[in-house]
């Protein structure tokens, strides 16, 4: 080998070198929010009731394999924080009651809708856990309305600014203009989601979001939000309560609708799914105290378990995959990584009462291969799935 050859090769060593090492810090330089897919619940302090209950919390968190929570808390409370770090949870915290008396208000005080007051507030709710190891990101709002746009936006971009390494959201609702307003313009760098189809009139199977008064179905919902996420982490917050208020009377999902939500979610391409509540509270019953649900829970948990890298970062696209036409009523979506020319499809049965063959079909030419269990179909093949049930493939030559 003569001394030019040795030469190029050298500096093609060179170049594979710092392009891994390229490639490591931009993996390093991924917040951890964006990093794996979340599973977990919605939470209170004040519902969990002391010590014991938040010890409880996240001891069945970690047997269910789920490894996040959303907790409204103070940034005192640092037994939770603890507690999620030895058992790999990641927390958001929702510092309500600290921005009421900081920012929002309540007992008729107030504070100025200011840049320097915004920061003021999130600078000293930050400063109490920063350095908390299990601390993931902070959910700063509940549902709030148009009305309130100077002060959603203020207080995000001053948490963004303070932390810029971890998430900062609030849960919105809705598919008004003013209130979807509030996700395009105040930029939180995840969008967080109520979705609660279910109210007494509900029949077994039907996703239409009666819950908020709205004839959308459940994927068109989440879709009215999907389309300004801009590259932003989607993440949904389900509903696995009934509420029993005069005017307002949710039902509890059944365990079939709970995978079929499951999946749909996936299919949407959210990076988390939370569910609402955990704790028994008010007019519901919690998560928690839901033996069925909560197994539902666990296994959906254990069946994802090998592909949660996988799962974190993919989006919807307009696919080529879809439901054979002669039972359209199943669910098929087309999922993809940015620019990668892999493509991932989720099947969904949407009956929540029987076991279905479910066909996919196309005109590109491919197989789908399931990546739980490596099986391969051939496109038009029965993919036969149990009621409420989902699969996600890799389309593959």
């Amino acid at each position: 080998m003569n001394q030019l050859i040795r030469l190029q090769l050298g500096l093609s060593l060179i170049g594979l070198l710092l392009l891994a090492s390229q490639e490591s810090r931009a993996a390093d330089a991924v917040p951890g929010y964006r990093s794996t897919f979340l599973l977990g619940v919605f939470a209170s302090t004040v519902a969990l009731e002391g010590a014991t209950g938040i010890k409880r919390m996240v001891q069945r968190l970690e047997a269910h394999k789920m490894n996040a929570a959303i907790v409204q808390m103070h940034s005192k409370d640092k037994d939770l924080f603890r507690l999620a770090e030895g058992a790999g949870i990641k927390l958001l915290f929702a510092p309500a009651y600290e921005l009421d008396r900081s920012w929002w208000g309540s007992d008729g005080k107030t504070f100025p809708d200011t840049p320097e007051q915004a920061r003021k507030a999130a600078e000293e709710i930050i400063g109490g856990v920063k350095s908390e190891k299990s601390l993931l990101g902070y959910v700063l709002y509940d549902e709030p309305g148009p009305e309130l746009i100077s002060r959603v936006c203020r207080i995000t971009q001053a948490f963004r600014q303070a932390d810029p390494e971890r998430a900062v959201t609030g849960v919105f609702i809705g598919t008004d203009p003013g209130r979807q307003r509030l996700v395009r313009e105040c930029q939180p760098n995840v969008v967080l989601i109520d979705v609660y189809p279910f109210t007494r009139e509900s029949k077994p199977g039907d996703f239409t979001m009666r819950g908020f008064f709205s004839s959308l179905d459940f994927v068109d919902y989440i879709r009215s939000y999907s389309r300004y996420l801009e590259g932003r982490p989607l993440w949904v917050l389900l509903q696995t309560h009934g509420t029993d208020w005069e005017g307002y009377k949710l039902r509890e999902p059944s365990r079939a609708e709970l995978r079929a939500m499951n999946w749909m979610a996936l299919g949407e391409g959210a990076d988390g799914i939370f569910y609402f509540h955990w704790s028994s509270f008010q007019t519901w019953r919690g998560l928690g105290d839901n033996p069925e649900l909560l197994s539902e829970v666990g296994d959906f948990a254990e069946r994802i378990q090998p592909i949660k890298g996988l799962l974190a970062g993919l989006e919807r696209v307009e696919g080529e995959f879809f439901a054979h036409p002669t039972d359209p009523h199943h669910y098929v979506s087309t999922l993809q990584r940015g620019n990668s020319p892999e493509e991932y499809v989720v099947v969904v049965n949407r009956d929540v009462q029987r076991s279905r063959n479910i066909a996919v079909i196309s005109a590109r030419t491919a197989r789908l291969r399931d990546l739980l269990s490596g099986r391969v179909y051939a496109l038009g093949e029965a993919i036969r799935l149990g009621p409420g049930d989902g699969r996600i493939f890799q389309a593959v030559p």
